[in-house]
């Protein structure tokens, strides 16, 4: 009677035990092809939520670090055109110049010899001219050689070539031949209008055509901040986009900024883009040179947005699972722009009134 007793107490604490159990997951969905259907009242279901996807003006918005740059064409680094010495410098640190102001004088004998053969060849062009004039007005009278107007005429045309190179031997130098006369100085000028931003003129100094420059002008008034945008926000940034601009030297407050230019290229080791942003820098807080903290805050347009959980990711890309039916999902991968704020933006894949899971998709087996 005992051992019928213990027998039934080990049945009934078996039974209990196998209540007690994991339900197993497995039998609650299967597939059908590539879509997979879930239990009714599988355990699986009260792990996810679903959301019918809509669009809306949106702005996305992302930080990244850049730095600070003079514009191109708004700054001019002002060496020495030939080897010479220094005679005179005309500027001081800080001093605002004009486009083609001096900057300073050079005795070279490179340029010496340039001006020289341009009046040389000035003076040969006039007297080839003038033979040439009056070869011509003696034949037209009759009493002139026709073979000597034609050799008068080539020997003025080859004297014009050699007073036309002379000319442009002295244009690579910025000089207006008009106004130069014999054994004066090179000045050298400032091809831009802007500040004296940094300046090593040493009058007496002997320098190389190959030094380093002796002044830089800067127009400073605006500047460049070049941003790295890494590649899965390039699709939030546009041309005119707004930005703000913040530096260490000046934490508290923002500086206000356009998106300028957006690179073609992209770096294979960084995986970004140069962003140039443009910003006024009347108060030059902006140095070129510093470090900075780069807000983007794109224009609103009418996007598809969905929270950032309902993303999933493989090797493959992004992906949503999509609704197909009731308790039925599909797999659907998607373009997606990551951009703060807990959302991302769709950029292909979806479309409003589609039906996805935005949160426990981790819970749904993979396809």
């Amino acid at each position: 009677m005992n051992k019928i007793y213990f027998l039934l107490c080990g049945c009934m604490l078996c039974v209990s035990c196998r209540r007690g159990e994991p339900r197993n997951e497995v039998s609650d969905y299967r597939f059908v092809g590539d879509t997979l259907c879930i239990a009714e009242n599988s355990g699986i279901s009260k792990k996810i939520a679903l959301l019918t996807v809509q669009s809306e003006p949106y702005g996305a918005e992302f930080t990244t670090t850049g730095v600070v740059k003079a514009i191109p064409g708004q700054l001019a680094e002002i060496a020495p055109p030939v080897d010479g010495r220094v005679l005179k410098s005309f500027v001081r640190l800080g001093q605002h110049v004009n486009a083609g102001a001096p900057i300073f004088e050079l005795s070279s004998v490179e340029f010496f010899e340039a001006s020289k053969n341009y009046f040389q060849t000035l003076q040969n062009q006039k007297m080839a001219e003038n033979n040439y004039r009056r070869q011509k007005d003696m034949v037209q009278h009759g009493v002139g050689v026709q073979k000597e107007l034609e050799e008068a005429e080539t020997n003025y045309e080859f004297a014009r070539k050699e007073c036309e190179n002379a000319v442009a031997g002295l244009r690579m130098f910025n000089i207006d031949p008009d106004r130069l006369t014999m054994g004066q100085a090179l000045n050298v000028t400032s091809p831009v209008a802007g500040e004296v931003v940094h300046m090593n003129i040493v009058t007496g100094q002997y320098v190389k055509n190959d030094s380093p420059p002796l002044a830089v002008v800067a127009d400073l008034s605006k500047v460049w901040v070049v941003a790295q945008v890494k590649e899965r926000y390039i699709e939030a940034v546009r041309p005119d986009d707004r930005a703000e601009i913040q530096t260490d030297a000046d934490a508290a407050h923002t500086i206000a900024g356009r998106v300028y230019h957006i690179s073609e290229l992209l770096d294979e080791e960084t995986r970004s883009v140069r962003v140039m942003i443009v910003c006024d820098n009347t108060d030059r807080k902006l140095k070129p040179g510093m470090f900075a903290d780069v807000r983007f805050i794109a224009a609103p347009k009418e996007s598809v947005v969905i929270p950032s959980s309902a993303l999933l990711q493989t090797e493959s890309g992004s992906y949503v699972f999509a609704q197909a039916g009731k308790n039925k999902y599909l797999k659907r991968y998607v373009k997606a722009v990551t951009a703060g704020q807990n959302r991302a933006m769709i950029t292909d894949g979806l479309q409003s009134g589609d039906v996805i899971v935005s949160s426990g998709g981790i819970y749904l087996p993979g396809i």
